[in-house]
């Protein structure tokens, strides 16, 4: 079993075109897909820029006397927001006798290339996906990726985004989530170092081939994902990209009309109540022990 790159990051939001225009206007994005699933009952939109891909999705209510789909039943509960991390794997069967042993219950949502986690059993909802034929469909995996990756992106795009330095997510407990990670999906801990969320310590884990995951616990009550925390239970809450130049980015987002909520010398934070309860942040720091540090 091998877990490969972020396939997707999943927010619910209750506009797709709007959050298409939002990611159009800050991230310039290759946009792979948009359409209608009527397995899922729902709109979404797959947007490459650099190393990450976002699906952002808009589910519908259910017709009278259905039952509405998983996706629906959590933007109904908990408003829009990030559903769950989808990585790429290889040993699907591996993976699900793991997550089993584990205690955690899986399904496939009626997809045979999907795993599924159920909701509050992992650290952050996970999907897992075998891409077989899927791979055409997917820039990345394209041995030409990295040419246009490294180059548009940081250099010709006014973000200068480098990459995805990291995904945040609250949880309870963060050495038993970091537990979690290394035992079942082979995840490498970074060395212990400031969590980025104020009021919180945080455990950081390498997942997959480049993913970083922030496993960030609220030890103080003005901690602001202390709520999501207690609404929602664990999950992901913000997104940190790693740009070149600090000051471009500022410029970029204003020109761009980014709904910038904070503004210091190490850090932009953007106003999640205006971005689908994700907070987006852009810094130039780099985490302790990022292996892709030396990428540039």
């Amino acid at each position: 079993m091998r877990i490969g790159q972020l396939f997707h990051l999943t927010p619910l939001v209750d506009d797709l075109d709007a959050a298409v225009a939002f990611y159009d206007a800050v991230f310039g994005p290759l946009c792979t897909y948009r359409g209608y699933s009527s397995h899922w009952h729902r709109d979404a939109a797959i947007l490459v820029m650099a190393d990450t891909v976002v699906e952002p999705m808009q589910p519908y209510p259910p017709a009278d006397g259905e039952q509405g789909t998983s996706w629906f039943r959590y933007i109904d509960r908990f408003g829009p927001r990030v559903h769950n991390m989808a990585f790429y794997v290889e040993g699907r069967s591996e993976l699900a006798r793991r997550l089993h042993d584990a205690g955690v219950r899986t399904t496939d949502g009626g997809v045979g290339a999907n795993v599924f986690t159920y909701p509050k059993q992992t650290p952050g909802m996970l999907e897992f996906f075998e891409p077989g034929e899927y791979r055409a469909n997917d820039p990345r995996l394209s041995p030409h990726w990295p040419a246009l990756r490294d180059h548009y992106w940081p250099h010709i795009h006014p973000l200068g985004l480098v990459r995805l330095s990291h995904l945040t997510v609250v949880v309870a407990d963060r050495v038993g989530a970091a537990r979690f990670y290394a035992d079942v999906l082979d995840a490498v801990a970074l060395p212990e170092q400031e969590a980025t969320v104020p009021g919180a310590t945080s455990s950081f884990v390498l997942v997959g081939e480049d993913t970083i995951l922030e496993l960030a616990q609220p030890v103080d009550a003005a901690c602001p994902i202390a709520a999501d925390l207690e609404a929602v239970g664990d999950c992901v809450t913000g997104a940190t990209f790693t740009v070149r130049d600090l000051g471009a980015a500022a410029r970029h987002l204003a020109m761009a009309d980014a709904p910038v909520a904070s503004q210091g010398d190490d850090r932009i934070e953007l106003d999640r109540a205006r971005t689908w309860n994700l907070a987006h942040t852009f810094t130039e720091a780099v985490l302790v022990g990022d292996p892709r540090a030396d990428r540039g």
